[in-house]
């Protein structure tokens, strides 16, 4: 995810279905695996003046990622926000797995690519069904695992993501929910909890 990506109706839908799926499998923690990218300096305005710098508290405010832990403190809900920059994949994910296992409560686990879930790697937009598999071990039996998808140009975008999904080996992959909303027509989330 990217800094100014951040903060829009998918957002809302994002942690709206996360807080959701937290309460109602009475789980206290998230951890969000930002799988970050950090953001270009934005164009310059334009004014008849000539061209002037967006001010960085102007970029602080509205492209801050960290935001998200504020929600802690409404909720209840302890959020972690892992946002190192998603660049050595293996390394990355070998991280998070080790961060899932220092928890010591119940977690929802949620992958956040820019685009979704692929069955193999196909750049730093997606995390592949292999990483899903990677994460999906790591946690404990009540644990949630959820993944962002975005629409993609593909008659069956949401089929394909979940086949995706569901077909990262050790899913069970006729327990996968697919959670939408009017408020984002174009993003679902997948999420599978861990038996016992």
């Amino acid at each position: 995810m990217r800094d100014p990506w951040y903060g829009g109706d998918r957002d809302v839908f994002k942690w709206s279905t996360l807080v959701h799926l937290a309460r109602r499998e009475s789980v206290p923690a998230i951890l969000h695996v930002a799988m970050y990218s950090p953001a270009e300096d934005p164009p310059p305005l334009l004014t008849d003046e000539g061209q002037v710098v967006v001010p960085v508290e102007v970029r602080r405010h509205f492209w801050n990622l960290d935001n998200i832990r504020g929600l802690s403190e409404v909720t209840g809900l302890a959020i972690d926000v892992y946002k190192e920059p998603f660049v050595h994949r293996a390394a990355y994910f070998d991280e998070v797995c080790r961060r899932i296992a220092a928890m010591s409560t119940p977690v929802v686990v949620f992958l956040d690519p820019d685009i979704g879930v692929e069955s193999e790697v196909a750049g730093p937009a997606f995390v592949a069904s292999a990483e899903v598999a990677l994460v999906f071990d790591a946690l404990r039996a009540g644990d949630v695992l959820v993944c962002y998808q975005r629409a993609r140009r593909q008659k069956d975008w949401r089929g394909r993501a979940r086949r995706a999904f569901a077909n990262a080996p050790g899913l069970p992959s006729f327990d996968v929910e697919v959670l939408r909303s009017e408020l984002a027509r174009d993003v679902l989330l997948l999420a599978a909890k861990k038996a016992s």
